[in-house]
């Protein structure tokens, strides 16, 4: 029973990454492609460590669910791109880079 469980987590790890690597990457394709003449260059630069890291976490999550969760290499990069997705994002939004609210 608890080898099961051991293949499962995995698993849905895979699909979290390939939900959230999609969004990520979007995001920063959507920052870069709609935005780029409005945009500052530190707004920029997140957006496109977002177009690296989201289509990393994205093959990563295909590829644990093709293994199915046997390896560990693609959990480990799909982890690195999800710490620097989150990081840009967090380090953003503390340094005022990328706007949380409109106009006040």
């Amino acid at each position: 029973m608890e080898k099961a469980g051991r293949t499962v987590l995995p698993l849905v790890i895979s699909l979290v990454l390939i939900f959230f690597g999609f969004l990520i990457a979007q995001a920063g394709y959507s920052m870069i492609h709609r935005e780029w003449h409005s945009i500052g260059s530190a707004l920029a630069a997140c957006a496109v460590a977002w177009i690296l890291a989201g289509p990393v976490m994205f093959v990563a999550g295909w590829w644990v669910l093709g293994s199915w969760g046997r390896r560990e290499i693609p959990l480990w990069l799909g982890g690195a791109a999800a710490i620097i997705a989150g990081t840009v994002l967090v380090a953003g939004v503390l340094t005022h880079v990328i706007p949380c609210s409109g106009p006040s």
